[in-house]
């Protein structure tokens, strides 16, 4: 081999080398802003609303389910809720659900809008967070609801005193 040949070679070569090594300095990246917090969602009483506004207590077997779903539902007069779901199987309870959000009666249509889902702020246009039932009865004690949804379970819940909790 030539000489000329193999300095051209180790020429290249260490340009490559060079090349690699070079780092290419790039533009800063812009400070991202953190997202405003969610608007906080204003409640109102539903006219008409009164007979189902209070602590209503369920014991079910929900469909595809092995084991007993408790559900505490407390509908405040000022258009606020909580919903608490408990699943116990055999004896043993399973992490539960605890949502709290606004609700309101229209036309018989008891409508509850989530706006936390244990004790997270969730997106409020998610169709999840937004449940319809249809009120098939409601008197002092008994308050029977049937889910929107096609095939839609009934929940057939009794009024407990104020500040009854799930155990």
């Amino acid at each position: 081999m030539s000489s000329a040949f193999s300095r051209f070679a180790g020429v290249a070569c260490a340009a490559f080398i060079l090349a690699g090594c070079a780092t290419r300095k790039e533009a800063p990246h812009p400070v991202s802003q953190p997202a405003p917090p969610p608007k906080p969602v204003a409640c109102a009483a539903s006219p008409g609303a009164d007979a189902l506004a209070g602590t209503w207590y369920s014991v079910s077997t929900p469909r595809g389910m092995g084991g007993m779903q408790q559900t505490l539902l407390v509908l405040a007069p000022d258009g606020k809720m909580r919903y608490q779901t408990q699943l116990k199987i055999r004896n043993k309870s399973r992490p539960g659900l605890d949502e709290t959000g606004c609700w309101t009666f229209a036309n018989g249509v008891y409508t509850m809008q989530t706006t936390e889902s244990n004790g997270d702020p969730v997106d409020p246009s998610d169709p999840i967070y937004t449940n319809r039932y249809r009120v098939e009865t409601v008197d002092r004690s008994t308050l029977v609801l049937r889910d929107q949804k096609p095939g839609g379970e009934v929940l057939k819940a009794r009024r407990m005193p104020q500040g009854y909790v799930l155990r």
